[in-house]
């Protein structure tokens, strides 16, 4: 079931009640898309990756495409040609490199532009030139910062003799966004970006059209004097601010949320335990509900690879458990707040409704990361113009 769509005619159909579902907003989208260009009149690129973000890729051009979005950006061969399947004719980016010989022609073909990152990509659309007679457009990758992808600011290569068949039709760069010196570093590779470009220039290559801000630059200093911006997290509303105020004249809309219906509900009594590890043991007699959502539906889930800093893991683990109300995970039934109760399953949850009324099918709303949803989980695109909370 993986990219299917439920319309709204569809939404309370029995078949679907069993599940969780992905509940997207296009109204939200369409909001999210007007506070951009409140901040900015320069070019959206909008980011649909990985899947559109979760939403599916078809879903989220769907609804684009009707916003008047004149650019678009992915970050892999497949969702570049899906674009162009779908009937998109906009101009497309494909922000990662492509190693491969015939993925480079089929590209070049569907007048896919490439980041030109390296200088062992030039060979490979040079010999595409060659075969087809087509001209690869490309848009050059600035290193200022980021670690990865681009050349490096301060030291390139003579591009002039190496692009002599290809189209350079901009440059851009990738925020690396230190939270605490967020805009000092945005600064940082401002600068670095600006002196590429005029080294650019100076070598004969067009800079074309600029870019560098991404969602949380948007919302937190703007579009840095560039021609254009790139959001993905900010249309959906999930963008991270690093400034005491967003910039824009109103705030963005949440476009997604997970939905599942309460399975059962039971009654235990105080002393119970409830899930694996017996990991609680009930203070009060207790109406538990189940929710057949888990971990598998893609909830709860983070990048938990980056370790603390000895200090603040420290401090995090003692207010764990001096304060354990405070990061209690908690959904929402009936527009209010219930505990998880133990520990999340698989594919199952339980949730306290004590001090709630409800009984068995009412919804169950979960605030998610939508790039780490499962992808089998049924999207159901929403008729209405509503916020999401």
């Amino acid at each position: 079931m993986s990219d299917e769509t439920i319309h709204q005619t569809d939404y309370n159909n029995a078949v679907y009640q069993k599940f969780s579902r992905l509940v997207i907003s296009p109204g939200a989208i369409a909001h999210n898309i007007g506070v951009i260009r409140s901040i900015t009149g320069r070019t959206i690129i909008a980011i649909v990756k990985e899947n559109g973000y979760g939403m599916g890729l078809l879903n989220e051009y769907q609804i684009l495409k009707d916003l008047d979005i004149p650019f678009y950006a992915v970050t892999n061969t497949r969702e570049a040609l899906s674009l162009r399947s779908f009937g998109c004719t906009e101009p497309v980016l494909l922000m990662s490199p492509v190693a491969e010989y015939e993925d480079c022609l089929e590209l070049a073909r569907q007048n896919i532009i490439f980041s030109l990152e390296a200088e062992w990509q030039i060979p490979l659309l040079d010999n595409v030139y060659k075969e087809t007679g087509i001209t690869p457009n490309v848009h050059i990758k600035i290193e200022t910062g980021m670690g990865r992808y681009g050349f490096r600011w301060n030291h390139l290569p003579d591009l002039k003799s190496l692009t002599a068949h290809l189209s350079v039709e901009g440059c851009f760069t990738h925020l690396a966004g230190r939270p605490k010196k967020y805009r000092q570093q945005a600064e940082q590779q401002r600068q670095r970006f600006l002196t590429a470009v005029t080294a650019l220039e100076a070598m004969g290559v067009p800079s074309g059209i600029k870019h560098m801000a991404n969602s949380s630059a948007v919302m937190t200093v703007g579009d840095f004097g560039m021609d254009a911006v790139r959001v993905g997290s900010a249309l959906l509303g999930k963008t991270t601010v690093y400034g005491n105020q967003a910039l824009g004249n109103a705030p963005l809309k949440c476009a997604v949320r997970l939905e599942a219906p309460i399975y059962e509900i039971r009654t235990f009594r105080k002393g119970d335990t409830i899930g694996y590890q017996s990991h609680l043991t009930l203070k009060r007699d207790s109406r538990l509900a189940l929710v057949r959502i888990g971990h598998t539906d893609g909830i709860y889930l983070g990048y938990g690879d980056v370790p603390e800093y000895f200090f603040h893991g420290f401090l995090h683990l003692l207010s764990l458990k001096l304060r354990p109300g405070r990061y209690r995970k908690t959904v929402t039934v009936n527009g209010k707040q219930a505990p998880l109760a133990g520990l999340l399953g698989v594919a199952h949850m339980m949730i306290d409704v004590t001090d709630i009324p409800c009984e068995a099918g009412d919804r169950v709303t979960l605030n998610v990361n939508p790039l780490l949803i499962h992808p089998a989980v049924p999207k159901v695109l929403l008729s209405d113009a509503g916020q999401i909370s």
